[in-house]
């Protein structure tokens, strides 16, 4: 473990154009931006890339360094823009975006993972009010009020069969509505994982 004053001490020869420092700092931090980075990107191949750039970035500004702040701070600052940099060049290229919508809905459900940012429960709200008003009902009782599809169909007087079907139809149009806004939500989702 590097101490405060030891780490200044590196920063200060890392402005020097020290590379013996840049490399003990790079061990020191490179695991902990590696996780947060493959955290917001949800693939280690892009998580290792945007890892190099971020290393490189600080090897290239090394002169502009402010000694007195912390670099784990200026590190993952780098590191969150460079993946919001990311999501933007990604909304560009069609077939990326896809990729990447496709790895996080295979780790998360989004509409569960979301529900608690004000902009995300917004654009859901408005989805959900299309839907069907039985449909409406069962979605809102499960995901909302956090209820298996047992009790559904015991309050609504169904059975869980029709109880799946109504969930299946629910999140299939949400996830056609959601797809609509597809940069918001990868933005609002990015967000989400990094402040939460």
């Amino acid at each position: 473990m590097i101490s405060l004053n030891n780490e200044q001490d590196l920063l200060l020869r890392l402005k020097s154009n020290d590379q013996a420092a840049f490399n003990e700092l790079y061990r020191k931090y490179e695991r902990k931006i590696f996780y947060n980075l493959s955290k917001l990107v949800h693939s280690n191949q892009i998580a290792a890339e945007l890892h190099q750039d971020v290393f490189l970035k600080v090897w290239q500004s090394r002169s502009q360094l402010n000694t007195e702040l912390p670099f784990e701070a200026f590190l993952v600052t780098i590191a969150k823009n460079m993946a919001i940099d990311f999501y933007r060049s990604t909304s560009r290229n069609k077939k990326l975006m896809d990729h990447l919508i496709s790895l996080m809905t295979e780790l998360h459900d989004p509409i569960t993972d979301l529900m608690e940012t004000k902009d995300y429960r917004m654009i859901l709200e408005n989805a959900v009010r299309k839907l069907p008003p039985q449909r409406q009902l069962v979605f809102r009782f499960i995901k909302l009020e956090d209820k298996s599809y047992e009790n559904a169909a015991v309050y609504f007087g169904v059975s869980v069969g029709t109880i799946k079907d109504h969930m299946a139809k629910a999140m299939a149009f949400l996830k056609e509505e959601m797809n609509n806004n597809k940069f918001d939500l990868l933005l609002l989702y990015f967000i989400h994982l990094y402040f939460r």
